[in-house]
């Protein structure tokens, strides 16, 4: 269904509807830009599941405001939503989120997108939308979902996630852009940093190397193991690499193991720096070492000259920025990747005795012989300049 001229005009505030994490965020940020450029006049509004999503992005350029989902006082809010049909779909987010649909009924909606790509968030985000009478809907949609106007069939199991927002967008008109990721780094957030790097004794004339060794454990760990890590960050400082390891206040333990394990000084910043602020430090680094989180995501968005990511459960093929800067390690295992590019009620703990045992197929050595080569690469070509 193509929009004509008119109708786009007439398209003044829009509801995104988005509930994935930090990391998804980055990933929908180039549909965020593709939004705004089609409709510039237009008033764009994200619906989010997570605080810190919130927290991250309220000063984003192309988002004016963000909501937050009520918390759910039970014990699982996507058990609640997984395989209902339409009608028992709207049934449930009117019983659930009564004060959140009047909200967003008195701001009068024109256009309204879900993003969501899982069965819960697909479900939940139609309902919600229908319920508040959004005239012109689009989202991916489901086997059994006629509550859209605008539906759209998307594969994000086999495209990359980025490919798969923009394609939700087709529907509408919007010609696909630029895929590179979007986020703002501030220059307050730029003074902070550097005063802080300073108070912990950083060298700023050294080249910078942040490393992040956590991430969330969801059902199946994404964490490469500590020691590692630790054998890569010796390999840096020898390299003349200031090394820092970062992360939230979830990783703090991951990261104090990798400076336990190291032979030489690491500095430990887990827990110290907002998300902003981590963008702000990565737009400093040369170089960024991370598990499949959202940090590998925000150092591409501030474009870290060089970025490598260790894949074990989830697909790179659908979750790995696709650049030069990128260097990618994933498993051979023939049972990787078993989450794929979605976490659900369908994904399983794997099976395997040496549990994630995809993440110990990368070796230290393969890191440290990838970095040693693009490194001397980079010294010779300077060199000879």
């Amino acid at each position: 269904m193509q929009p004509s001229v008119s109708q786009t005009r007439k398209t003044r505030r829009i509801l995104v509807i988005h509930f994935g994490g930090l990391g998804d965020t980055l990933m929908l940020t180039p549909a965020l830009r593709a939004l705004k450029d089609h409709y510039p006049q237009a008033r764009l509004d994200l619906l989010t599941l997570h605080e810190p999503v919130k927290e991250a992005f309220h000063n984003h350029s192309r988002i004016d405001s963000i909501t937050t989902l009520p918390p759910y006082s039970g014990q699982w809010i996507v058990s609640r939503f997984t395989n209902l049909s339409g009608a028992k779909a709207i049934q449930r987010a009117i019983r659930y989120y009564p004060d959140l649909l009047l909200k967003l009924l008195f701001r009068r909606y024109d256009l309204a997108v879900n993003f969501g790509m899982s069965d819960f968030d697909r479900r939940l985000g139609n309902a919600l939308v229908c319920c508040v009478d959004i005239p012109t809907r689009a989202a991916a949609a489901t086997a059994d979902d006629r509550l859209l106007a605008n539906r759209v069939d998307v594969s994000s199991a086999q495209r990359h996630r980025v490919d798969s927002y923009l394609d939700v967008l087709k529907s509408l008109g919007v010609n696909k852009p630029s895929t590179s990721y979007e986020y703002p780094v501030t220059s307050a957030n730029v003074q902070d940093v550097k005063a802080f790097l300073r108070d912990h004794g950083v060298d700023e004339s050294n080249r910078l190397a942040v490393i992040h060794p956590g991430g969330k454990l969801h059902v199946n760990s994404r964490r490469w193991p500590p020691d590692y890590f630790a054998r890569v960050c010796d390999f840096l400082v020898a390299e003349g690499f200031q090394v820092l390891l970062a992360g939230d206040r979830g990783d703090v333990e991951v990261c104090d193991d990798v400076a336990r394990f190291a032979k030489h000084q690491t500095i430990s910043i887990a827990g110290l720096l907002t998300f902003s602020e981590t963008a702000a430090l990565l737009s400093f680094a040369d170089l960024a070492v991370t598990n499949d989180t959202a940090t590998l995501h925000l150092a591409d968005a501030v474009q870290v000259p060089r970025v490598v990511s260790i894949f074990g459960p989830t697909d790179p093929s659908v979750l790995a920025p696709q650049n030069e800067r990128h260097i990618v390690f994933r498993s051979s295992l023939p049972c990787a990747p078993c989450m794929g590019g979605l976490i659900d009620a369908k994904t399983e703990r794997c099976w395997r005795d040496v549990k994630e045992e995809c993440l110990w197929q990368t070796s230290p050595d393969q890191v440290i012989a990838v970095l040693s080569e693009a490194y001397r690469t980079r010294v010779a070509r300077a060199a000879n300049a």
